[in-house]
C-alpha cells in the first residue's frame, strides 16, 4: 500500500473535525515545502524615515523619548 493510499484509508475513518485538522496540516506542509521568494535587497536608508511628518513623533527626539519612558512607569 502506498503512502497516498494509506492516507486515503485513514482519512475515511476520521471524524469530520479530525479530517479538517488533517487537511489544515497537509496544507501547512504544502506551504512549507514551497520555495520562499528571495528577499529583495534594498539599502537600509530606503527604510528610514516615514515618521518625520507624524504628529506623535514631531519635535525634539529627546523630549519624545522622555515622554515615552514616563508612560512606561
Amino acid at each position: 500500500m502506498t503512502l497516498s493510499e494509506k492516507l486515503t484509508e485513514l482519512s475515511k475513518t476520521l471524524p469530520s473535525t479530525a479530517l479538517s485538522e488533517l487537511v489544515d496540516f497537509a496544507e501547512f506542509l504544502q506551504a512549507r515545502a514551497q520555495p520562499k521568494p528571495a528577499a529583495t535587497k534594498r539599502p537600509l536608508i530606503e527604510l528610514a524615515g516615514g515618521l518625520e511628518n507624524s504628529a506623535t513623533f514631531s519635535g525634539d527626539p529627546l523630549l519624545i523619548q522622555q515622554e515615552m519612558r514616563r508612560e512606561w512607569n
